[in-house]
């Protein structure tokens, strides 16, 4: 490939290719981007100007490539590409040819971001990706983002099928606790909800509106409220909307805080209602 060309009329280039190497992205451990179909390759042959241009890789994974025809490239690195390209040539058209093979338009591997960022849509994996970095690069999260990033991975485990939904705190993504170290596939599907909400009224020290956090139950609801009034009852209700139709489910806090009853988990549009004891 070029760099060949390079090294053997510039010896002296040889100390730039660590530069150069970083320059396009590449690093000790990653194994280069693998070419798959819809991507457009752009390759440059020095001197040769007639076997360089663009080439989209078909719906069969390969280019249409001049003299050569149709030349298989899916699952191939540029720099296999390159070799590959150099070798068909040289068998039977060039003697030497050096050939330089980039990616200009990444469309093989998509991953969709929806809800509550900032520009939601289809995005395409260059190389290796975080979901950090592709938190950023969607310009991160709306101010009504819930508190749980979903991701759905469509690529199936062998003899496993899809894996199950993996869940992420948005509040811990924001802080970069967690999501630098979780690498995106292909087809890879998120989605941030908008935040949920409940009501509380009544004979609490804060009545009023609420965000659902990650696995509210009444008493972290109530306790949320500033704790139950000295004239509340033990006994609380949470209004429900069902399929729309309304439920009155009731609650006695006394029974579960001696762990006698469960302690229910909050809804978005629950309200609560904290009564009035009765003398």
């Amino acid at each position: 490939m070029w760099l060949k060309w390079l090294l053997r009329t510039f010896p002296v280039a040889a100390l730039c290719f660590p530069v150069l190497a970083f320059a396009q992205g590449m690093t000790p451990e990653d194994g280069g981007y693998k070419l798959g179909v819809g991507d457009v390759i752009e390759v440059e042959a020095y001197q040769e100007d007639e076997i360089s241009g663009r080439f989209t890789v078909n719906a069969m994974g390969a280019v249409t490539y001049p003299l050569l025809g149709s030349v298989a490239v899916a699952g191939k690195t540029p720099a296999e590409v390159a070799d590959l390209l150099e070798s068909l040539l040289e068998k039977d058209y060039y003697v030497d040819v050096q050939l330089k093979v980039d990616v200009a338009v990444f469309a093989s591997q998509p991953v969709t971001l929806l809800g509550e960022v900032q520009n939601p849509g289809t995005y395409y994996l260059e190389g290796r990706m975080t979901l950090t970095e592709l938190l950023a690069k969607a310009g991160g999260l709306r101010p009504s983002a819930g508190p749980v990033l979903e991701l759905r991975r469509t690529a199936r485990v062998e003899g496993e099928g899809a894996p199950p939904p993996m869940d992420f705190p948005t509040a811990k993504l924001l802080t970069g606790e967690v999501g630098r170290d979780i690498v995106l596939q292909a087809g890879d599907v998120l989605f941030v909800s908008a935040k949920k909400i409940f009501f509380i009224s009544g004979e609490v020290a804060r009545p009023g509106q609420y965000e659902i956090s990650l696995g509210l139950t009444l008493m972290q609801a109530i306790s949320q409220a500033g704790g139950v009034g000295k004239f509340a009852s033990q006994s609380i209700e949470i209004h429900r909307d069902v399929g729309g139709e309304k439920q009155i489910l009731s609650f006695d806090l006394s029974q579960i805080r001696k762990g006698r009853s469960a302690d229910p988990a909050i809804l978005s549009g629950d309200v609560i209602f904290a009564k009035r004891r009765f003398f």
